[in-house]
């Protein structure tokens, strides 16, 4: 009886445990571990774009205007204006400018020259150098008269108006140009200049002596077949004009008066 009863216990027993061990299999099968959501993925952020700097704006130089070009007339033809004198000037042996000189009667268009006392050329006292007047020069087409009376009380002259007098052996002689004459009439071809000055004078120590050329009458006597010759410059006015004439009576009568002017031309 006892056996039995022990029998019944153990197959509870038994029983029991195999209910616990299937409940227990049944728990730990069935529990999961709660899932861990992955991080959501980060997006990186887009890339701010920089604001675009705007490229300023070239300033366009500004045009520039060309300058009008100016025309300047070429000299040519008939010359009326003044032809304003270049002061004559000595450096040792060369001189330059306008200036007179005087031929030995006899002599010629190489000399000899009569030496002026007063020159201030030491070097070659033939030079008597000219300055311009109070008009600046020689004008052509008009005259230029020598004022009345021509001379002061001590004989020295007293015309001014083209050069200023020079002194000539103790006595300053002047020059005019005679309304007894035409004015002088000078015409510029190819830069060459070509005229006459028939009423150019020379006042000296009480005399007058035309030194025109050619002379009123329009002769050409001496040593020179030609009035007056030079050059110019047709854009600048610059120039150099020559000529010859011979002295008619007085103390220097057959000598022969060389004048050379140079300077600047200006139209009227």
């Amino acid at each position: 009886m006892k056996s039995h009863r022990q029998h019944h216990l153990l197959a509870l027993a038994s029983a029991a445990a195999i209910f616990v061990a299937a409940c227990g299999d049944d728990s730990e099968s069935s529990t999961t571990a709660p899932a861990t959501a992955a991080p959501a993925a980060t997006t990186a952020p887009e890339p701010t774009a920089s604001p675009a700097t705007a490229a300023p704006e070239t300033t366009a130089a500004p045009e520039t205007t060309a300058a009008p070009e100016t025309t300047v007339a070429a000299i040519e033809g008939d010359l009326i204006g003044v032809f304003e004198i270049a002061a004559g000037a000595c450096d040792g042996t060369v001189v330059t400018g306008s200036y007179f000189r005087m031929i030995q009667g006899g002599g010629t268009v190489d000399g000899p020259f009569v030496p002026n006392s007063d020159s201030p050329c030491a070097a070659d006292q033939s030079y008597s150098l000219l300055e311009p007047g109070t008009d600046g020069g020689m004008a052509t087409g008009r005259h230029q008269p020598s004022p009345d009376p021509a001379f002061d009380a001590t004989n020295k002259a007293t015309a001014a108006a083209i050069v200023a007098p020079v002194k000539f052996f103790g006595t300053a002689f002047a020059v005019a140009t005679d309304e007894a004459s035409d004015p002088p009439t000078l015409t510029a071809a190819d830069g060459a200049i070509s005229g006459q000055v028939p009423s150019w004078t020379a006042y000296y120590a009480g005399l007058v002596f035309n030194q025109g050329a050619p002379k009123p009458d329009g002769s050409l006597p001496g040593l020179t077949s030609e009035a007056v010759t030079g050059t110019i410059d047709p854009a600048t006015g610059e120039f150099v004009i020559e000529w010859m004439s011979q002295i008619i009576g007085g103390p220097f009568d057959t000598f022969t008066g060389v004048w050379h002017i140079e300077g600047t031309f200006t139209p009227e």
